[in-house]
């Protein structure tokens, strides 16, 4: 045996680091690229259905303090306007901005 031709001295196989393999060589790679109009779509109808929730609940609890007698007839007018307008207004920005963002997305 010479010098050379010890078991520890074999010389490892040269290291290219510029080689890339493609992820679409590889068959188990089965991910789609990532799309945010998903994303975006889930969070626009949470806030849609929160807006329109929170609307629904204040009267639904402006009703049962009348009706309950928490509120006098008399204040009825100036609490819906101080509570439910205001609320009534966000609620069709918000929609106004839902369903025109669908209508521009499909383009008509």
């Amino acid at each position: 045996m010479t010098a050379g031709d010890e078991p520890g001295d074999a010389e490892p196989p040269p290291l290219d680091l510029a080689a890339t393999e493609r992820l679409e060589d590889r068959p188990f790679v089965t991910t789609r690229p990532f799309d945010p109009s998903r994303i975006q779509e889930w969070v626009r109808t949470g806030v849609a259905l929160a807006v329109i929730g929170a609307v629904i609940l204040e009267t639904l609890i402006l009703t049962i303090a009348f009706v309950a007698g928490g509120i006098a007839a008399s204040d009825l007018s100036a609490a819906t306007a101080a509570i439910i307008t205001p609320m009534v207004g966000i609620a069709g920005t918000v929609l106004g901005f839902y369903f025109g963002t669908h209508r521009g997305a499909r383009g008509g």
